[in-house]
């Protein structure tokens, strides 16, 4: 298998460790062989070890920041909810006045978090205004809106968003480093790839079992296939997400491939290979990858992985475990 991503590094390095420790027993001696820098195997398997925390931090930080999305999505939903409904009871109560006028326009899901809070802050405003007005015939001061749902309820809900909008912050930002960290240990790994197929033909005669085993780096010639259409639904039943996909054409399927990442925004580059089944095997897969809490979502991919190691992905599908 060569390297075609990063989810690709984990069982490019097992290959070569394993064709190391071959070549290590066939050269003999106490050490094994040694590449420039003075890396011997054991070094290297040390680094095959950092890379699964690495890729293991850049996963767990996907779940915090798939969590904390979902945290804050549900707090948005409910305050605009409340401020809809804040909107309709004073144009009901204070039909055609300035307080009427003064209403703020309602957000939308997805807007950026200046344009959410900024009308928050107005509506909270505009409730301790309405609430020190007089007495008046007809309207119950101070306002409480259904579910006997308070001005101070209100703005202790809009204090827990401006923390879970810096629980978001936080979180993308350890993602970023998490990735930055496992990009620096597999560009050093990859170096120490080359230098390890650079060594290995000065060390044995053309057609040694050993120089015809040599892993690859990249993919061999040839085409990149078509992608399949996959599907992606919530199981009640197990608690587990189900993967299908359709039958590839290509003649030299080699293996399909489910990939997921957590979140609802799908990046390549934080793919975490959950499957690798047969062409014959059934092209379903259960997982509960990311999907941990409720009102969480994740994104699968399935590939068709060809014999030379070309490789294709299908669209993302997303599934949210439910509340």
């Amino acid at each position: 298998m060569p390297i075609s991503g990063h989810s690709s590094y984990p069982a490019v390095v097992a290959q070569f460790l394993a064709h190391w420790e071959q070549v290590d027993d066939e050269i003999g001696g106490m050490y094994g062989i040694g590449l420039r820098g003075g890396v011997m195997r054991e070094d290297f398997d040390g680094m095959s070890d950092d890379l699964e925390a690495a890729r293991d931090a850049v996963t767990d930080s996907g779940v915090d920041r798939a969590l904390a999305r979902a945290e804050l999505g549900g707090m948005i939903e409910v305050l605009q909810g409340r401020l809809v409904e804040f909107n309709r009871r004073v144009r009901a109560d204070f039909a055609g006045s300035a307080y009427e006028r003064s209403l703020s326009v309602a957000f939308t899901i997805g807007d950026a978090e200046s344009a959410v809070r900024e009308a928050l802050r107005y509506m909270a405003r505009l409730w301790e205004r309405i609430d020190a007005l007089p007495a008046r015939p007809g309207v119950t001061l101070p306002l409480v809106l259904l579910e006997n749902y308070k001005r101070t309820e209100f703005n202790s809900d809009r204090d827990a968003l401006r923390r879970g909008y810096r629980t978001l912050s936080e979180a993308e930002v350890d993602l970023k480093v998490a990735r930055e960290e496992r990009n620096d240990l597999q560009d050093e790994i990859y170096e120490v790839l080359k230098a390890y197929r650079l060594k290995v033909p000065t060390l044995f005669a053309e057609g040694h079992a050993l120089l015809d085993s040599l892993p690859v780096l990249t993919p061999g010639p040839g085409h990149t296939p078509a992608p399949v259409t996959a599907q992606g639904v919530w199981q009640s039943g197990t608690q587990q997400a189900k993967i299908t996909w359709a039958a590839s054409a290509e003649p030299g399927v080699e293996s399909y491939q489910v990939r997921g990442v957590p979140g609802d925004d799908y990046q390549t580059d934080d793919e975490e290979v959950l499957a690798t089944l047969a062409p014959g095997a059934p092209r379903e897969f259960l997982t509960d990858f990311a999907l941990g809490a409720p009102g969480v979502s994740a994104g699968f991919k399935v590939y068709v992985v060809l014999a030379g190691g070309n490789e294709r992905g299908s669209d993302a599908v997303y599934v949210t475990r439910p509340e």
